[in-house]
């Protein structure tokens, strides 16, 4: 039979065991993540470009808990909690991108992959940046989607973000500010286009060339580097124009920008007619209609400076070859508009031939706004050259015969008269 005492230690033991059997241990609660950040690159897509998602995923966690707690049996009133902390990490497995929609898709590479396995764990308080590679379809019309960015994470709360991700189809465009309908050939004009950013966003690296087609024209310069250009923002730019040759001649400018890393290219088209004027003008003032061989003859000009604009440099010269003509080069210098300046040129006839001569003149001067040299045929004159006329002169014996003959009739004359008077005197 057992004594007291060994009744009351098998009661302990029995307590013992039913405090082991009653501990036990709580479940961690799994770690938060969250998107706390995001950007879209381009801000704005147009149809077709590509671009990128890049989100923030961040673990918010800063420490998970454990909970222990110990009660004891029948024979006893007391209960005990004891709470423990342990850092865990966020098991990543998959982050994919899901739309309704086709105008926005996970850019699609060699393989059809559309989402990023066994990214990896993400301590507490940790964050990670992932960039999404994007799509909008060529089709896509313009509007705000909004695709979802999904996480599964193994040991926590899978998590699902709306993007907002634009798409706008304006461009950037080229406008006419400044071209003429007509240009003369014997000038250079300035002319002007505007570029301007149609979109809600910037676009970089906009370059802009002009060009001739035709290669009647020639551009100073014939490019033009912008740069950015922000949301909305004009740029004016100038081109001088020359012509080369008469005729209808196209003017195409294009511009290339990026939106992102997309390339794109806007153009525009315009025309001049170049016309062959004569604005600065070479007026016959004064030209013999013959001209004996050998004779020195004068021809006299009025220049007249009939173009819109001052002109610099301004010279008329003979443009004949074996021709003796002074000067070689009159030389006016600066005229404005309207002003007329006379010039003079000595020919020598001795070289030229019997019969008509065309001896042509030309004008030279400088484009004021960009130094370019111009020359025009001024003004051709005909001159009929002649034989020099013989001169039929008396021959010297005879000429000396006559004033002997002369000189003996005024002797008889004056000895008659003398012997008159002195017989009147005798009387």
């Amino acid at each position: 039979m057992m004594s007291k005492k060994d009744v009351f230690a098998m009661g302990l033991a029995v307590a013992s065991l039913l405090l082991l059997a009653t501990a036990s241990v709580s479940s961690a609660e799994g770690p938060a993540v969250m998107i706390t950040n995001y950007t879209v690159e381009p801000e704005v897509l147009m149809p077709g470009d590509t671009g990128s998602i890049t989100v923030t995923i961040k673990n918010m966690d800063t420490l998970s808990s454990e909970t222990e707690r110990t009660t004891t049996g029948k024979f006893s009133t007391s209960e005990t909690t004891t709470t423990s902390t342990s850092s865990i990490s966020a098991e990543i497995e998959t982050i994919r991108l899901s739309s309704r929609s086709r105008e926005i898709e996970w850019l699609r590479e060699s393989v059809q992959r559309t989402e990023y396995y066994n990214v990896g764990a993400l301590g507490p308080d940790e964050s990670i940046k992932i960039s999404l590679p994007i799509k909008a379809a060529a089709s896509a019309h313009d509007g705000t989607y909004f695709p979802e960015v999904y996480i599964e994470v193994d040991n926590g709360k899978n998590v699902r973000f709306p993007v907002r991700v634009k798409v706008d189809s304006s461009e950037v465009e080229i406008l006419e500010k400044d071209i003429p309908s007509e240009i003369s050939l014997s000038e250079s004009k300035q002319i002007a286009i505007v570029v301007a950013n149609n979109r809600p966003n910037s676009v970089r690296g906009v370059n802009v060339e002009v060009k001739s087609k035709s290669g009647g024209l020639e551009f100073t310069p014939d490019g033009i580097y912008i740069g950015n250009l922000e949301a909305y923002e004009q740029r004016a730019l100038n081109f001088t124009l020359t012509p080369l040759f008469e005729g209808d001649n196209d003017i195409y400018f294009e511009a290339d920008y990026k939106n992102g890393d997309n390339e794109h290219h806007s153009a525009f088209t315009s025309y001049v007619l170049v016309k062959s004027t004569a604005d600065v003008r070479l007026i016959l003032v004064n030209a013999p209609e013959f001209v004996f061989k050998g004779d020195v003859t004068r021809i006299d000009f009025d220049v007249a400076n009939g173009m819109a604009k001052d002109i610099k440099a301004v010279s008329v010269m003979p443009a004949i070859e074996g021709l003796r003509i002074l000067p070689s080069e009159y030389f006016i210098g600066d005229m404005e508009v309207g002003d007329v300046f006379s010039a003079s040129f000595d020919v020598y006839t001795t070289d030229l031939s019997i019969g008509d001569t065309t001896i042509p003149f030309t004008v030279v001067f400088k484009d004021v706004d960009t130094d370019k040299q111009y020359e025009m045929q001024g003004y051709e004159v005909h001159v009929e050259i002649r034989e020099p006329q013989k001169s039929v002169l008396p021959n010297p014996v005879l000429i000396g015969a006559l004033v002997a003959i002369l000189v003996s009739v005024a002797v008889v004359i004056w000895v008659r008269v003398k012997r008159k008077r002195g017989r009147r005197e005798k009387k």
